[in-house]
């Protein structure tokens, strides 16, 4: 696969992706980097070299980019290649089936909060589906995809344990 550069804060790198491991090597540095789930919106837990990592992607067309990982924020500058590579990435890794539909699941234990939407509700991708508790902290998850709610397989007060089906969507063709 090819070279690309990617500008953080005004400094360079060269990245380049394999289909071998290590899949990233970074300035010559190499990266196995998974794409365990999505947490919302944008927002997507990786792991790099058996290091858990949450990632936010703001990427826009015709703006500054940011990529805001855990909790620090840079200002990114990458080509529209870069951008379809992400994408397409993301969208191989596994998050929804083959269908397109999606599974909302409990990024960690922890207890349901608010269920904001109801069965046969058209919901559209960033909108908020359910809240979960999770370490004193109030997490809403946000359907990645234009949808009708399939199914709500849990309720309000309920704990919840790591990766429990939370929400069943199913997109919107």
């Amino acid at each position: 696969m090819q070279d690309l550069i990617i500008k953080i804060d005004e400094q360079e790198f060269n990245a380049k992706f394999t289909d071998g491991n290590p899949n990233i090597a970074i300035n010559g540095h190499p990266y196995q980097v998974e794409l365990m789930r999505q947490l919302g919106r944008n927002i997507y837990s990786f792991s790099v070299n058996n290091k858990m990592c949450q990632v936010e992607f703001d990427i826009n067309e015709n703006a500054q980019s940011h990529i805001m990982m855990n909790g620090m924020s840079f200002d990114i500058d990458i080509t529209n290649e870069t951008k379809r590579m992400i994408e397409q990435y993301i969208k191989q890794s596994g998050i929804g089936d083959e269908t397109g539909n999606v599974k909302v699941k409990a990024p960690m234990p922890g207890l349901v909060v608010k269920i904001l939407v109801e069965e046969g509700q058209t919901i559209h991708k960033g909108d908020k589906v359910i809240i979960v508790e999770a370490m004193k902290m109030e997490n809403a998850l946000q359907s990645s995809i234009d949808a009708v709610v399939k199914s709500i397989r849990v309720r309000e007060g309920q704990p919840v344990e790591k990766d429990a089906l939370l929400i069943e969507l199913e997109a919107i063709v």
